[in-house]
């Protein structure tokens, strides 16, 4: 008999494989210990308090005392995703930072 676990319903903007028409934003944080991460989201509110609070185990590094260094707003979460994945491929997060800003 297979285990059958209780469905737990996902934050909007969450999964990866539920594409969104909804506005959605990439945005890159900075930590006290100078380390960087990039993410995105369609709550940007929510997920930058989130990372601060520290209930993303990625964003521990940082080292607390999470900062806002860029952001930007897209139409759509999979068009954020993208350009997600493009800062990423960068490996230089001043690079990401103003490819982030530059990005049309």
């Amino acid at each position: 008999m297979v285990e059958q676990r209780p469905f737990k319903a996902l934050v909007a903007g969450s999964s990866p494989a539920q594409p969104s028409s909804f506005p959605a934003w990439v945005y890159i944080l900075r930590g006290r210990s100078g380390r960087h991460y990039i993410g995105s989201t369609e709550n940007l509110q929510r997920r930058v308090a989130e990372h601060s609070r520290g209930d993303n185990h990625t964003t521990r590094r940082l080292g607390g005392d999470v900062q806002l260094a860029a952001s930007k707003q897209f139409v759509s979460i999979a068009r954020a995703r993208a350009t997600e994945r493009a800062l990423k491929r960068k490996k230089n997060p001043q690079l990401a930072i103003l490819a982030l800003q530059n990005t049309d």
